[in-house]
C-alpha cells in the first residue's frame, strides 16, 4: 500500500498542563498534511491525545513522532496507521 492512502494515528500522553496539547499540535501546524481528528482526555495522572492525520509519508511520520517524543510534556508517544476506509455493501 502505498502512504497516500494511510491515515497516521499519533497516541501521546502528556502531562496534565494547561499548555500540552497547544505544544502538540503546533508540531503538526507547520506541516503539509490534513487532521482527520483530534481527541484529548484528561486523567488523574495526565492526558491522552489522540491525532489523526492525512498526507504524510513514512518518513515524516517519523519525524513528527522524534519531535513529540521530544517535547518536555510528551511522557509517551506511538505511532500507528491504517488505510483508506471502504464502505462495506
Amino acid at each position: 500500500m502505498s502512504d497516500a492512502g494511510r491515515r497516521y494515528a499519533f497516541v501521546i500522553e502528556a502531562a496534565d498542563a494547561p499548555d500540552a496539547l497547544v505544544r502538540v499540535l503546533t508540531l503538526f501546524a507547520v506541516q503539509p498534511l490534513l487532521l482527520a481528528g483530534v481527541t484529548m482526555v484528561r486523567g488523574d495522572v495526565g492526558c491522552a491525545i489522540r491525532i489523526e492525520a492525512d498526507g504524510l509519508d513514512a518518513g515524516r511520520a517519523e519525524t513528527l513522532l522524534r519531535r513529540l517524543d521530544g517535547l518536555p510534556v510528551v511522557r509517551s508517544v506511538g505511532l500507528g496507521w491504517r488505510g483508506p476506509l471502504r464502505a462495506v455493501a
